[in-house]
């Protein structure tokens, strides 16, 4: 059998030698992983310092947008509140604008239907001559200068009944009472002329819509009609019942829609 040799005086320093340096790089290596943790401690504590004033920025920043977020809304809410009262106003202003200029065609007529017979139209004062004869034939004897002025207005058409060539008439008198006795007389005209109150744009496409809006319910007891004092007036032939409309909610409501 054979068994291991004896160690060796230089066998064994150099068993130590080895064992020393083992345990020194062990040592070195404690260390050096000692400094680096460290190190990146120190690091990784920056790092952490740094996020938490970056996020203690953005906080405040967040902070300092939410109140200006709410000033800003507060500010849009009193906008809108202002644009609300404006058009509050403009629709008021546009009212009482509408009824002034209304009111200043309460001694004005139209006339349609009034065949145009040259191949030009006639003169202002023929046109009066021509109204102003109308006015005797149907009963009213009064001077000539009752008529403040008339002229031909708007696009020319083609009366149904003959296929004659027309144009609306605007008539103006020189006050309300014989504008009316005319307008009353209308009747009793030729057939082919219709004498109507001369409305706002405004009141007469309101007055279009409204009985457009009455054909189509088909309320045959509900008509609508311009009064002597161009004021819109609705009716309820079976309630008995009438009112004095502006807008289509006013028909809505008196119909109870």
């Amino acid at each position: 059998m054979y068994s291991t040799p004896p160690k060796t005086r230089s066998s064994a320093k150099s068993d130590d030698m080895f064992t020393h340096f083992n345990e020194k790089f062990e040592e070195i290596k404690s260390s050096i992983i000692s400094e680096l943790k460290s190190e990146m401690a120190k690091e990784i504590e920056k790092l952490i310092t740094s996020q938490q004033q970056l996020i203690a920025t953005l906080h405040s920043k967040v902070t300092e947008n939410e109140s200006t977020i709410e000033v800003l809304k507060s500010s849009v809410t009193a906008l809108k509140n202002e644009n609300a009262a404006l058009k509050a106003k403009s629709s008021l202003m546009d009212a009482q604008l509408n009824d002034f200029e209304q009111y200043t065609r309460r001694q004005t007529l139209r006339l349609e239907g009034i065949e145009i017979k040259s191949h030009k139209e006639e003169e202002p004062e023929e046109i009066v001559k021509s109204i102003h004869k109308m006015m005797v034939d149907v009963g009213i004897n009064v001077p000539i200068h009752v008529i403040d002025r008339a002229h031909r207005i708007g696009p020319a058409y083609h009366r149904v009944s003959d296929n004659k060539k027309c144009k609306s008439i605007m008539v103006k008198f020189n006050n309300f009472r014989y504008r009316t006795d005319f307008y009353r007389k209308r009747k009793e005209l030729d057939k082919n002329i219709k004498v109507r109150i001369d409305l706002t744009k405004t009141n007469y496409l309101f007055f279009k819509e409204a009985i457009q809006f009455i054909e189509k319910k088909k309320w045959e007891n509900v008509y609508i009609f311009v009064d002597i004092n161009c004021r819109i007036k609705i009716v309820d032939s079976v309630r008995a019942e009438s009112s004095f409309v502006t807008c289509i909610d006013d028909v809505k409501n008196f119909l109870a829609i």
